[in-house]
């Protein structure tokens, strides 16, 4: 993972040479966006112990459904269609070694989650000449995958459905072909296990114009 996020990386940093446009506008047409990125996100348990069906060692486990904490990155591409509007493409990837808790025995079951965002959608700018706070809204899926330290038998171990993520955040210009993003907060409900799932993502970054 740590090879992948160097790689887009080396992209960003390579890309206005790329993307070289006339300097009488004040926007970009191309822009990528990479940083780090914490989620706030259900456990997704109800899934993976098939509703208190899975089993260990002949008994069922019902594994208690809960919120956790996820790191990773986000890497956008942003292509501006107007000067305040662009259609943004957003891929996040977060991770964390969780403890499932068993209602039924008080046992913890340790595993190694990962989660995947991958959204389009349009994204509203409000240009100045100094800062470019936006909002958006972006749709598309959401994969959580597990592996987990002790098997459980007829436990799923993957689960993708619809997500969403709305929000917005704040660039601060830097540079001519760099920005700053302290901020970027997201409203990020998922539809795991038929189930809507509230989950809060938050964000800081470097943008490449």
């Amino acid at each position: 993972m740590t090879r992948v996020f160097l790689l887009l990386l080396a992209a960003l940093i390579c890309a206005p040479a790329a993307f070289a446009q006339s300097s009488d506008k004040d926007y970009s047409f191309y822009e990528f966006y990479v940083g780090y990125a914490h989620m706030r996100a259900y456990n997704n348990a109800d899934h993976f112990d098939r509703g208190g069906r899975a089993t260990f060692n002949g008994s069922c486990v019902d594994l208690i459904d809960d919120r956790t904490g996820y790191n990773g990155f986000t890497a956008e591409f942003n292509q501006n269609v107007h000067r305040n509007i662009g259609i943004v493409t957003s891929f996040t990837g977060t991770f964390d070694d969780v403890g499932y808790v068993d209602r039924l025995s008080g046992r913890t079951f340790d595993a190694s989650v990962q989660r995947y965002d991958l959204m389009i959608g349009p994204r509203f700018n409000w240009r100045t000449h100094a800062v470019t706070p936006f909002a958006h809204a972006l749709f598309g899926v959401t994969h959580l995958r597990a592996s987990f330290d002790t098997p459980l038998l007829s436990g799923k171990k993957t689960d993708t459905g619809f997500g969403m993520a709305l929000g917005g955040g704040l660039d601060i210009h830097a540079a001519e072909h760099v920005d700053i993003r302290p901020i970027m907060f997201d409203y990020v409900p998922s539809w795991l296990d038929s189930r809507r799932q509230d989950n809060f993502r938050a964000g800081a970054g470097i943008k490449i114009k």
